[in-house]
């Protein structure tokens, strides 16, 4: 709707936020501790009317979160950060909200985290007007070594002693072309730590000194030399550029077309079967065409004979 009305209605949010709930046991008595701990949701997108929220403006903005000292109490658990993430929202006029990250460690074996309901993990919140896109979400455990072990979108993770999850929300997108936002804006976000000086030199044209002081001369001729970018209604975040790439409109309509020729229980393998046959094909074999997911299917109609006999393709398809 965003398109319809870029005057009055924002851009982007994080939309769904991770609820955190979490199954331990104590360390000493082994006993079983069960709680929802925290919602993890992300900023809402900037519009024409100001700034997006920070850190509430997800589609799940109504939860409120549990104090940190409450759940230390009623889980055996460590809260390591629990907050605003800087540069997370998006550039802008006005600016995406911050996202939050919540990072906890567990002490005891057989401990289980979900986060589930987390979105924009690789389609970030789209930017409008020029605005910049948010952030994207990101889960990770990070082993006692010091490893860390990249997520995706998994929202059920087994957990041992000493391990930690850091689960961090999207962020909102910006609204219109950065280097247009008030000078006096940017400061502020930086005073704040919303904005780092290095992302309010890059996106914004906004300089600081070596002892984080403004440079009103740099900043002048940084902004003077920018050209804003060609003004489109939405910007993506590269992730999504890339899949859709690789996943078109053509793609698309051949896996749906595939898809309801089979009964239902099938749908959720051979979609998968199909989305991993496609990415391990090399750039030269993508023709974005349909071709590439027809043949996917048919492989997976040769590997698995019952499907074959349960399937009905298209005349086109055959």
């Amino acid at each position: 709707f965003h398109a319809a009305a870029p005057d009055r209605l924002p851009v982007g949010a994080a939309g769904g936020g991770g609820i955190v709930n979490v199954k331990t046991f104590d360390a000493r008595s082994g006993k079983l501790s069960m709680a929802s701990i925290d919602p993890v949701t992300g900023g809402a997108g900037g519009s024409a009317l100001g700034d997006g929220t920070d850190g509430s403006g997800a589609n799940s903005s109504f939860l409120k979160n549990t104090p940190v000292e409450i759940n230390e109490v009623e889980v055996p658990i460590k809260f390591r950060r629990y907050g605003l993430v800087p540069d997370s929202g998006g550039a802008g006029i006005a600016r995406g909200g911050m996202s939050t990250v919540l990072e906890v460690e567990v002490f005891t074996p057989d401990t289980v985290i979900t986060a589930r309901n987390r979105d924009r993990s690789i389609f970030a919140a789209w930017g409008g007007q020029g605005g910049h896109p948010g952030a994207p979400s990101h889960f990770t455990k990070i082993s006692p070594d010091g490893t860390h072990h990249n997520l995706g979108n998994t929202d059920v993770v087994p957990l041992g002693p000493g391990d930690v999850f850091n689960l961090t929300s999207g962020g909102g997108a910006g609204w219109g072309d950065p280097y247009a936002r008030p000078e006096e804006l940017v400061v502020r976000d930086v005073l704040r730590g919303a904005v780092t000086p290095a992302a309010a030199r890059e996106h914004y044209g906004v300089v600081f000194d070596a002892e984080g002081r403004l440079d009103p001369a740099a900043t002048k001729a940084r902004r003077a030399a920018h050209l804003p970018a060609p003004s489109e209604t939405y910007s993506y975040n590269e992730n999504r550029r890339a899949f859709e790439a690789v996943w078109t409109n053509a793609n698309y309509k051949a896996l749906t077309q595939a898809l309801s020729g089979m009964p239902v229980h099938w749908r959720h393998f051979v979609k998968r079967s199909v989305f991993d046959h496609v990415a391990a094909l090399e750039a030269v074999d993508r023709r974005g065409d349909g071709s590439e997911v027809w043949a996917a299917v048919a492989a997976v109609k040769d590997r698995v004979p019952g499907l074959a006999r349960a399937m009905t393709l298209p005349e086109a398809a055959e």
